[in-house]
C-alpha cells in the first residue's frame, strides 16, 4: 500500500434562524449572565464544562435516561439512585463504523480493507501557534477536555504552556500544532480553497516485535488549519474537534449509514453542546483502550473483544430552591466518567454580596471505582470569600463491593483511608483544586444565587461526582 499523504479539511455548515416583528411588542432587557471562565493550557486534563442555557454540565454527557434508576437510598438528604440502562454504542456499530472508517482510506479499488489509522504509543501534546488569542487558546483546551473524557486514563492529551514554534519542517514527532489563520493564509498545497479547516498529519513506521510482520503505519504529528472567520461558537468547536480527531487516526465516513458523528465529509449539520457524539466517544475509547498499534482492518473485531451498549449508573440527586443537583457517574467497557449539572447562577460568586466571610455547603459524593464498586461519602466544601480559595473535603467515605447497590449510610465497608482533602481556587462560578489528596477535581457553584455546588472528582480508583447545598 503506498503511504497515502493524506490532506483532509472539513467545513460544518450551521442554518440560523432569525425572526422579526413589527414593533408592537415590547423589549425585554436581556440580562448578561456571566461566561465561563478562559480556560488556560494547564487546564487541560480539568472536566468538561459545558453552558447548557438555563444550566451548567461539568463532565462526561453520560448521565442515565430520565427515570431509569432505582431509588435505592436516601443519605443525609441526598436521595441515590442505582442500576443499568442500555445507553451505549453497541458492537456490531462500533464494528462497522471503525471498518467503513479504514476503507475510507483504501488507496485502490483491489484495497478492500484500507488502513487503520492511530496516532503514536504516546498520546501527543497539542500546541497553540505563537499569537493564538487567549479566546482561540480557550476553545482549544475544551475541545482536549471533550476528547479526553472519551480516552483511557492513562492516554490523555496535553496541551503545551508553551506557543508552538515556527519551524518549516512541521510539528516535532508527538505534537499537534493548531494553526487559526485566514484560510488564504493556509500553505498553498493544504487546501483546495473551500475549507474552513484541515488536518495534515504526519506518517511513521509502526515498530514491530514480530520481523515477518508486515509494515504498517502510524501517525506521529499533525498540523492543523482553522479559519476562525468562517465560523464561531459551538460550530467552530466542531471543525476543531473534527480536524484533532483526523490526526488521531480517524478518516471521514458515510453520512447516509453513520448521520450522528463529528467524521463525515463536510462536517455534521447536527452540533451538539458536548463537542463529540456518542459513536466519536466510544470509537476512541475503544481505539486506545482495546486496538494495538499496528492493527490491521481485518482484526478489529476480534481485537475489540467483548463491548457492551450497556452502562452501569450511581447517580444522586440535592435538592436547592426551586431546583435540584444531579451528578454520578457511568461505567461502561471498563471506562467510568463521572458528571454534575444543576441550574446556573446569575452572577459570579465573587459578585454576590449577600455572602461574606466564610461560606459553606454540605452535601454527598457518589462514584465508581474501575471494578464497579459503589462509593459513598460526605462532601463538604468551604470558600472564603475574601481570597476566593478553599478547601473540600470527602469524609466518611464507604465502599459496597461490585455491582451492588449501595445501602444506608453506615452499612458499607471503609474505603481507603475514609477521607480525601483537596486545596481550591475559584474561577467565576467554577473551581479548581490547586493541592491536595491524587485526583482531579472541577467544580461549579449552582442555582440562582449559588445556593450549591456541583462536581466530579477523577482519580485512577474512582470517578466520582458531588452535590452539596449551602
Amino acid at each position: 500500500m503506498k503511504l497515502p499523504w493524506i490532506s483532509i479539511g472539513t467545513g460544518l455548515t450551521l442554518l440560523l434562524m432569525g425572526c422579526g416583528g413589527d414593533g408592537s411588542t415590547p423589549r425585554v432587557a436581556e440580562v448578561a449572565l456571566p461566561e465561563l471562565p478562559l480556560q488556560a493550557p494547564r487546564h487541560a486534563r480539568q472536566a468538561h464544562a459545558v453552558d447548557l442555557g438555563g444550566k451548567l454540565h461539568l463532565g462526561a454527557d453520560v448521565a442515565p435516561p430520565p427515570d431509569r434508576l432505582a431509588l435505592v437510598a436516601r443519605h443525609d438528604g441526598s436521595r441515590v439512585y442505582h442500576g443499568s440502562a442500555r445507553d451505549g454504542v453497541g458492537a456490531a456499530e462500533l464494528i462497522a463504523y471503525l471498518e467503513a472508517d479504514a476503507a475510507s482510506l483504501a488507496d485502490s479499488e483491489e484495497d478492500e480493507d484500507g488502513l487503520f489509522l492511530r496516532f503514536g504509543t504516546m498520546p501527543p501534546t497539542v500546541r497553540v501557534a505563537r499569537g493564538t488569542t487567549p479566546e482561540l487558546v480557550d476553545e482549544t483546551v475544551r475541545v482536549v477536555q471533550a476528547i479526553n473524557a472519551a480516552l483511557p486514563r492513562d492516554w490523555q492529551l496535553r496541551v503545551g504552556d508553551e506557543a508552538a514554534n515556527d519551524n518549516p519542517l512541521g510539528p516535532p514527532d508527538g505534537e499537534i500544532v493548531v494553526t487559526f489563520a485566514l484560510q488564504e493564509d493556509w500553505p498553498l498545497e493544504a487546501s483546495d480553497g473551500e475549507d474552513i479547516g484541515l488536518a495534515e498529519p504526519r506518517y511513521g513506521i509502526v515498530p514491530m516485535t514480530d520481523p515477518s510482520a508486515p509494515l504498517a503505519i502510524e501517525i506521529v504529528a499533525g498540523q492543523v488549519w482553522v479559519d476562525p472567520t468562517q465560523t464561531e461558537g459551538q460550530e467552530r468547536l466542531g471543525v476543531l474537534a473534527h480536524e484533532i480527531i483526523h490526526l488521531l487516526g480517524r478518516g471521514h465516513v458515510d453520512r447516509s449509514r453513520f448521520p450522528d458523528t463529528l467524521m463525515l465529509p463536510g462536517g455534521s449539520e447536527e452540533l451538539t453542546e458536548h463537542v463529540l457524539h456518542p459513536l466519536d466517544r466510544e470509537a476512541l475509547f475503544a481505539v486506545y483502550s482495546r486496538l494495538e498499534p499496528g492493527a490491521t482492518p481485518d482484526r478489529i473485531a476480534d481485537e475489540l473483544g467483548s463491548w457492551s451498549d450497556t452502562s452501569m449508573h450511581i447517580q444522586g440527586a440535592v435538592d436547592i430552591p426551586g431546583d435540584e443537583i444531579a451528578f454520578g457517574a457511568a461505567l461502561r467497557n471498563g471506562l467510568s466518567q463521572p458528571w454534575a449539572e444543576g441550574p446556573r447562577p446569575d452572577s459570579n460568586l465573587a459578585d454576590n454580596t449577600a455572602l461574606p466571610g466564610e461560606v459553606r455547603w454540605s452535601g454527598r459524593l457518589l462514584g465508581l471505582t474501575p471494578g464497579a464498586g459503589t462509593v459513598a461519602g460526605d462532601a463538604g466544601l468551604t470558600v472564603e470569600m475574601s481570597t476566593l480559595s478553599g478547601t473540600l473535603d470527602f469524609t466518611g467515605l464507604e465502599h459496597w463491593a461490585a455491582d451492588a447497590a449501595p445501602g444506608a449510610e453506615g452499612t458499607g465497608t471503609a474505603w481507603h483511608e475514609r477521607d480525601l482533602g483537596y486545596e481550591i481556587e475559584v474561577r467565576g462560578n467554577t473551581f479548581v483544586q490547586t493541592g491536595g489528596d491524587a485526583g482531579i477535581v472541577t467544580g461549579a457553584f449552582l442555582g440562582t444565587d449559588h445556593e450549591g455546588v456541583g462536581g466530579v472528582l477523577v482519580r485512577e480508583d474512582l470517578s466520582a461526582g458531588f452535590g452539596a447545598r449551602r
